[in-house]
């Protein structure tokens, strides 16, 4: 599909076509692991307090934040509020005032806490894993290094987003490849959380399951 003989192998071929296709692989993978928050590679996450620390590492695997992701507080029953500024985490830091919230903020690779968490305290979240590549012996890692190799997301996906982004490179028509790739990733994205049912008609349910409506009569004198 991209004018080229079928190689006996890619890793390990010093060619300067399959060295351009070695990378491109990794890039355009990468590209489709961070368009999306995909339910494959969310992992949970729970950092329990001990009194004392108020400074935890982020995950080995750790490539980013689910888009939309929260720390949930077992002492405040609420997520905490994420600080996203520097200036503001210090000046958490430095006022005299009573916490009546949890706070977090990410920097130096981790993740920190205000106040310090009580021993046996928790807050849960969950984060996007870097792991997105499946060895041949069920390993998993960061990128591909092998033939054998699988990508853990779409491989038809993987083929479409380096079949457009070649051709691109090139200075080959590609707009066609590319709208093929954007319909399907879209596809997948639509598909991956699960269905999506839309309830009409009666009251909507609780986090807890039950109907919002109190089920209950009121009687008394008007």
């Amino acid at each position: 599909m991209l004018g080229m003989d079928v190689p006996t192998l890619v890793y390990g071929n010093t060619t300067r076509e399959m060295v351009e296709m070695q990378e491109l692989a990794n890039v355009m993978a990468s590209e489709i692991v961070d368009a999306y928050d995909w339910q494959k590679l969310l992992i949970p996450k729970t950092i329990t307090g001990d009194g004392i620390s108020a400074d935890f590492d982020l995950p080995d695997d750790y490539e980013r934040m689910q888009q939309t992701s929260s720390l949930w507080s077992s002492r405040w029953h609420w997520e905490t509020s994420h600080l996203t500024s520097p200036n503001d985490w210090i000046e958490l830091q430095v006022t005299p005032v009573a916490s009546v919230n949890g706070y977090w903020i990410i920097f130096a690779d981790q993740f920190h806490q205000s106040p310090v968490m009580a021993v046996a305290e928790t807050v849960k979240f969950f984060y996007v894993s870097n792991q997105i590549i499946a060895a041949s012996n069920g390993s998993l890692k960061p990128a591909f290094t092998e033939d054998a190799d699988t990508f853990r997301l779409s491989e038809r996906l993987l083929k479409m987003a380096i079949i457009y982004r070649w051709k691109q490179n090139k200075g080959l028509a590609y707009q066609q490849a590319q709208d093929d790739f954007e319909t399907l990733k879209l596809s997948l994205i639509d598909k991956d959380a699960g269905s999506k049912p839309v309830v009409s008609g009666i009251p909507p349910l609780s986090w807890r399951g039950r109907k919002s409506a109190w089920p209950g009569t009121v009687t008394g004198a008007a």
